[in-house]
């Protein structure tokens, strides 16, 4: 009769934990036994076997040119990179780094830190270099307030000046408004639209000095029988902000059993799109570089092979391997409030023509999808007052374009308005018959 086997007696062994060859070690070298030399060993072993995940995290500070890094990460190994094409900087512990640029722009610092068993962290600062506050003074010339027609309210004025060394203006128009502009060729217009008597200054800053030019514009009252056209241009659109940065990839030697084909991807700014993407400087350990914009715009993927035989390669200092340098374009587009400028003309004889020349406002630098809008009110100045005798557009029919005219009628007579762009200039004209 056949009897059954006994169950076995043996456990199974459990499976080995991460560090037991290295605990293993330590005891036979150091001849330690059970109990608590055991545990203490064990200690050891944890510590060496699951050190501290490394975080990349620093402050930045530019005076200048000159870029100070304030080091908070913790890690064995690692390296700056400062985002100007120039050599890594090794990361050290508890030190700082500092970094001093060739020339002002957009640049990204990364830092990427590493512990013993190879767990990497980075992180990525964006900073804007520039130039050292300036020495000189700055300087204001062609400094001129002139009527665009008659210094009849509302009346407009071009304010022209050309600023150098400066790294913004303040104007003050006298009337309660105080605006900010850059330096440069200035060409703006400012309507005053009630009459009186405006002192108007300029002031040029640069940090350190200042320089100021100013003058006086007296604005009279409308006269009555004064026929006047008053133009609203109303911009609208998103303001495009460009960067250039260089991004630093990093391609990790590849183990004995691992694929040498690589892929990485470099992530945009937040709130940016990626517009152009280049392919910088790599070693010659690499091949086969390739890169791909996303749809969405928001990343690139770099994709690539190692050359060679990976035991062979050395690592560079501070452990990193390779890197593939991709230069990026990017963009960010902000939503700008509509900006509204009032330009205002008085009809004139010129030869035989009745007509007012009212000069367009430049379009806003840096726009992306920008939209102009045009109001045109033909106003009648009659004891004293002011009304509108023909608006355009009215009501419910669209946005007002050019060429357009309009009639305004009387008893037995019509006047005639016509408008069209010639140029930077919106010529209003009048015609009367009987």
């Amino acid at each position: 009769m056949s009897q059954t086997a006994p169950a076995p007696t043996t456990t199974p062994p459990a499976p080995a934990k991460s560090g037991g060859w290295l605990m293993a070690a330590l005891i036979g070298l150091l001849g330690l036994g059970g109990g608590a030399l055991g545990t203490y060993a064990t200690a050891v072993v944890d510590r060496v076997v699951k050190p501290t995940k490394p975080v990349a995290n620093f402050a930045v500070s530019a005076d200048g040119l000159n870029l100070a890094c304030q080091n908070h990460a913790s890690g064995e190994s690692g390296w700056w990179d400062f985002g100007d094409g120039t050599p890594l900087e090794p990361f050290a512990a508890e030190q700082h780094a500092t970094h001093t640029y060739a020339k002002p722009g957009n640049y990204t610092v990364k830092l990427t830190v590493r512990n013993y068993l190879g767990d990497e962290n980075e992180r990525t600062v964006p900073v804007d270099v520039k130039t050292a506050t300036l020495d000189a003074a700055p300087k204001i010339s062609a400094f001129a307030v002139q009527p665009v027609s008659s210094a009849v309210a509302p009346a407009t004025f071009r304010l022209t000046a050309d600023v150098s060394q400066a790294d913004s203006c303040v104007w003050d128009l006298g009337d309660g408004r105080v605006e900010v502009t850059a330096g440069g060729k200035i060409d703006r217009l400012v309507t005053f639209e009630k009459p009186g008597t405006f002192p108007i200054s300029l002031v040029a800053h640069n940090g350190k000095t200042g320089a100021k030019q100013s003058t006086v514009t007296k604005v009279e009252a409308p006269r009555d029988g004064t026929t006047m056209v008053v133009l609203k241009v109303t911009d609208t659109g998103n303001k495009i902000e460009r960067t250039t940065t260089t991004e630093s990839v990093a391609v990790s030697v590849p183990g004995e059993k691992v694929a040498t084909a690589f892929t990485k991807t470099v992530s945009a700014r937040p709130g940016c799109t990626i517009a152009e993407a280049t392919l910088g400087d790599a070693p010659a350990t690499l091949k086969n570089l390739k890169m791909e914009v996303s749809p969405d715009k928001r990343t690139v993927k770099v994709t690539g092979e190692w050359a060679g035989d990976p035991k062979a390669t050395n690592k560079a200092a501070g452990g990193s391997d390779a890197l593939v340098r991709v230069k990026l374009t990017q963009e960010r587009a902000t939503p700008q409030p509509a900006s509204v400028t009032m330009v205002t003309g008085t009809f004139a004889a010129v030869g035989s023509t009745i007509r007012t020349d009212l000069p367009l406002p430049p379009t806003l630098l840096g726009m992306n999808g920008g939209k102009r809008e045009y109001q045109l009110d033909i106003r009648s100045v009659q004891a004293g007052k002011s009304t509108t005798v023909i608006q355009a557009p009215q009501a419910g029919k669209g946005p007002l374009g050019f060429p357009w005219s309009a009639n305004q009628q009387g008893p037995g007579w019509t006047v005639t308005y016509s408008a069209k762009v010639e140029g930077e200039t919106v010529v209003v004209t009048a015609v009367q018959s009987n």
